[in-house]
């Protein structure tokens, strides 16, 4: 079952910097950054809202939305944070860059909410195969934006 999730994740994966350049080939046709932000997040909405209907709304669950906690609202202001990131990252960077430096810092503060279970999730303690993961993507991330002479 892993292995299944594992290729579901590459694939999701692979079509982060589509999305990415997708993001910033209309924000320069916009001429305006956070335009071309906001119209990538509301079709993303607009997608996501199109999903719950064919599946049966949620009334249930978006009635219940006022007792949650606001910090738990921040993931969308991160959402759009990433979105606005990679609009301003990749005409300045290259998509093999900014992916890189991108998964670098999720997966080290990956292993820092894994280590303490942070957010509510199981513990992982880091282990030594875990640091040397983490060294060789940072080694990584160094080979991709290092410039060739």
């Amino acid at each position: 079952m892993i292995f299944v999730l594992i290729i579901a994740a590459i694939f999701v994966g692979l079509l982060m910097p589509v999305q990415a350049g997708l993001n910033a080939e209309l924000t320069r046709f916009l001429k305006h950054p956070f335009l071309g932000a906001f119209i990538s997040l509301t079709t993303g909405s607009i997608a996501l809202l199109l999903i719950m209907l064919v599946q049966g709304f949620p009334m249930q669950e978006i009635k219940r939305i006022g007792e949650a906690s606001p910090v738990l609202f921040l993931g969308g202001i991160l959402g759009a944070l990433f979105v606005g990131s990679s609009i301003f990252f990749i005409p300045r960077m290259g998509a093999t860059s900014m992916i890189a430096a991108l998964i670098t810092g999720q997966l080290l503060m990956s292993v820092i909410i894994d280590h303490y279970g942070l957010l509510g999730l199981s513990s992982y303690p880091v282990s030594l195969t875990r640091i040397v993961g983490v060294f060789l993507l940072f080694a990584g991330l160094f080979l991709v934006v290092k410039k060739s002479s």
